[in-house]
């Protein structure tokens, strides 16, 4: 039973769908489709010295060396492959961009009886096609996008909502970065530009139209790039700004950054790459509360002499609410939401938040 080709767009319209990446564990590690499961034909070093022998060797030696490897694991392949077929009707196979690594598993596995999918194209046809298609989805879309300045409680107040069944994409939590001075720090993952891609687009399928909560941010989160049709639906957006005491606002960075060991090595490292802006002296005193472990003080010191000097409102909020109580911060929200999706009592409600 030969196997099928199918297009980037038919992924998701088919139902009982698995995705099995076979590209190797670093490739699938950087950028995968998700949900996608990896079962790799060559594992990293196998696919170094494939790489190795077409440069120096030339394509056909290096289709043969493949060959070979790849032989060797026929027996494992089909068990991996059977298993997965016998819980989903459709199994869909794609390597990078759907070349001789897809194409050779996929006729491996229809010679040995099993009928499978393979994603034409591959990987490369899927970023395609989400990068054009994002723009039709954010169509139905519009934002209440909740901006204010570092540590008032965004973050947590988007995750509050989500618990309460609101539609809600949280970017910082994608990017695997909080976009601030301390970015990453206490989160020990890096999210590559294609993988977040990938993301926003699964999440914007998931939440379908209607209002939908999302943070204030810059265009660059991390090392990761807002995509432009994105940015510019989150512009025309209802912007919401959130407030907070000094107090609740150190609070919340503390429980924020300090989850994961080594937490104060990366913060250290973290004010070290603005020390030019806060110049040798703010940059010493930084380094002594390090040193008496007040981390209260570094983080309303940064508050004060960095973060608020440096932030940047991009839209005009209609309203503000006050985030010291994260639960009625929520439901002044919902309720806001409400007044948004039945249209007529946004006046009303923007009057009671000033």
């Amino acid at each position: 039973m030969p196997y099928r080709d199918i297009e980037a767009h038919e992924l998701f319209q088919l139902e009982d769908m698995v995705l099995v990446d076979i590209r190797s564990p670093q490739e699938y590690k950087e950028f995968h489709i998700p949900g996608a499961v990896n079962v790799p034909l060559f594992e990293n070093e196998e696919k170094k010295l494939i790489g190795y022998i077409y440069r120096n060797e030339g394509v056909d030696r290096a289709r043969e060396l493949g060959e070979e490897l790849a032989k060797g694991k026929l027996e494992e392949f089909y068990r991996r492959f059977k298993e997965l077929r016998d819980k989903h009707k459709n199994v869909v196979v794609y390597c990078w961009r759907g070349g001789m690594r897809s194409q050779g598993m996929c006729k491996a596995m229809s010679d040995m009886g099993l009928e499978l999918l393979r994603l034409k194209g591959g990987y490369r046809a899927y970023r395609q096609f989400i990068l054009r298609d994002m723009e039709r989805v954010l169509e139905g879309i519009d934002f209440i996008v909740l901006t204010g300045k570092t540590g008032v409680g965004k973050t947590k107040v988007l995750k509050l909502l989500k618990e309460e069944g609101m539609p809600v994409i949280d970017l910082e939590d994608l990017a695997k970065d909080r976009g601030s001075v301390f970015g990453s720090v206490g989160i020990g993952e890096e999210v590559s530009q294609k993988q977040f891609d990938a993301l926003l687009y699964e999440e914007l399928r998931r939440v379908g139209s209607g209002l939908v909560f999302i943070e204030d941010e810059s265009r660059r989160i991390g090392n990761v790039y807002i995509p432009e049709s994105f940015w510019k639906k989150k512009e025309r957006g209802t912007y919401v700004e959130i407030k907070a005491s000094m107090e609740t606002r150190v609070k919340n960075i503390i429980s924020d950054y300090m989850k994961r060991e080594g937490w104060e090595e990366e913060a250290r490292e973290a004010v070290k790459r603005i020390k030019k802006y806060l110049g040798p002296q703010r940059f010493n005193y930084l380094m002594e509360c390090f040193e008496r472990a007040d981390y209260e003080e570094v983080i309303r010191f940064l508050i004060e002499e960095y973060y608020d000097k440096k932030y940047r409102q991009f839209g005009e909020p209609v309203i503000e609410v006050n985030c010291d109580d994260a639960r009625e911060c929520v439901k002044r929200l919902k309720e806001f939401y409400d007044s948004l999706s039945h249209e007529g009592k946004v006046q009303d409600i923007a009057l009671q938040g000033r």
